[in-house]
């Protein structure tokens, strides 16, 4: 679903963690990201994170989720929030380790990154500029 709020672009989507809802999401926000004209650079770098972010939901919160993508001016706000009350944890990077990286991996994208936690679990959000 598509909506214009107060001059702002936002998609959201609410689904259960599994993989094939992965696979819909990015090929709906590929499709979004061209109507909004993103670059080719800022919509590659925004699928990471939204990847990255909805990944984390499947492998550890294991819990429905709501994503929000939202292009307000020069910022492309992405936010996931899942019902796991359980803090994010930050991995140390170990080149020999095949996972562990997606938090990382927001921070190098993202200008500013964070997670916020509440009663109904946490959610965790990235700004990239647009």
């Amino acid at each position: 679903m598509i909506n214009v709020e107060h001059g702002a672009r936002v998609v959201s989507f609410w689904d259960d963690p599994s993989a094939a809802a992965a696979t819909a999401i990015r090929r709906t926000l590929r499709a979004v990201f061209a109507r909004w004209h993103l670059d080719d650079e800022t919509a590659a770098d925004a699928l990471i994170v939204v990847e990255e972010m909805v990944a984390n939901v499947v492998d550890h919160a294991r819990t429905p989720f709501r994503l929000v993508v939202r292009l307000d001016g020069a910022v492309l706000h992405i936010a996931v929030h899942d019902h796991c009350p359980q803090p994010l944890r930050i991995q140390t990077l170990d080149p020999e380790r095949l996972r562990g990286r997606g938090l990382l991996m927001i921070a190098a994208i993202a200008t500013q990154w964070g997670s916020i936690s509440d009663d109904t679990g946490k959610t965790v959000w990235a700004d990239l500029p647009a």
